[in-house]
C-alpha cells in the first residue's frame, strides 16, 4: 500500500509537475494573450478615438464641401449677375460712344461753322478796313470839296457884293464923282 500510494503519490507529482509546467505554459500564454487582448484594446482605443476624430475630421469635410458649395453657387450667382452687369454696362457704353461721336461730329460742325464765322469776320474786318479807308477818302474829299464850296461861297458873295455895289452906284449916279464907292479886290 505504500507502493500503491507512493505510485499515486509519484503518479500525483507526475502529474502535478506537468500539470503546473502546463499552469506555468497556460500562464504564460495567458499572461501573453492578456498583453496581447489589452494590446488590442489599446489600438481599439485608439482606432475609436481615431474613427471619432476621423468622423469629426469628415464632419468638418462635409460642412466644409457644404459651404464651399454654397460659395461655388453663390459665386456662380454672383458671376451671372456680373455678367448680366457687364452687358448692360457695355450696352450704356455703346449708347455714350454713339453719344460721344454724335456730340464730336456736332463738335467739328461746331469748329467749321466757328471758322467760317471766323473767315466772315476776317473778311468783314478787311471790308471795314476798306469801308474805313473809303470813309477817309469820302471825308477828305468832303473837306477838300467844302473847301471849294467856301471859296466858290466867297468867291461869289465877293462877287455878288461887287455887283450889289455896282448895282447900288448905277442907282445913285448923278453923274459926279460923288457918292460913288469905290471896288477894292477882295
Amino acid at each position: 500500500m505504500y507502493l500503491a500510494i507512493s505510485a499515486v503519490a509519484a503518479m500525483c507529482a507526475f502529474l502535478a509537475a506537468v500539470q503546473t509546467r502546463n499552469a506555468k505554459r497556460l500562464g504564460t500564454d495567458l499572461r501573453k494573450k492578456t498583453m496581447e487582448a489589452e494590446s488590442f484594446q489599446l489600438a481599439s482605443q485608439a482606432n475609436e478615438q481615431r474613427l471619432g476624430a476621423e468622423k469629426l475630421v469628415h464632419a468638418q469635410l462635409v460642412e466644409r464641401c457644404t459651404k464651399v458649395e454654397q460659395a461655388l453657387r453663390e459665386s456662380e450667382d454672383t458671376g451671372c449677375r456680373l455678367r448680366q452687369e457687364l452687358q448692360t454696362e457695355r450696352r450704356k457704353f455703346k449708347e455714350l460712344q454713339e453719344e460721344l461721336d454724335s456730340t464730336k461730329d456736332a463738335h467739328d460742325a461746331a469748329i467749321s461753322a466757328m471758322w467760317s464765322a471766323r473767315n466772315e469776320v476776317d473778311n468783314l474786318g478787311q471790308e471795314i478796313g476798306k469801308l474805313t479807308e473809303a470813309l477817309n477818302t469820302e471825308r477828305e474829299t468832303a473837306e477838300h470839296w467844302k473847301e471849294e464850296f467856301h471859296k466858290e461861297q466867297a468867291f461869289r458873295l465877293s462877287t455878288e457884293g461887287r455887283i450889289m455895289r455896282e448895282v447900288n452906284n448905277l442907282l445913285r449916279y448923278d453923274g459926279t464923282a460923288n457918292g460913288q464907292e469905290e471896288l477894292s479886290d477882295e
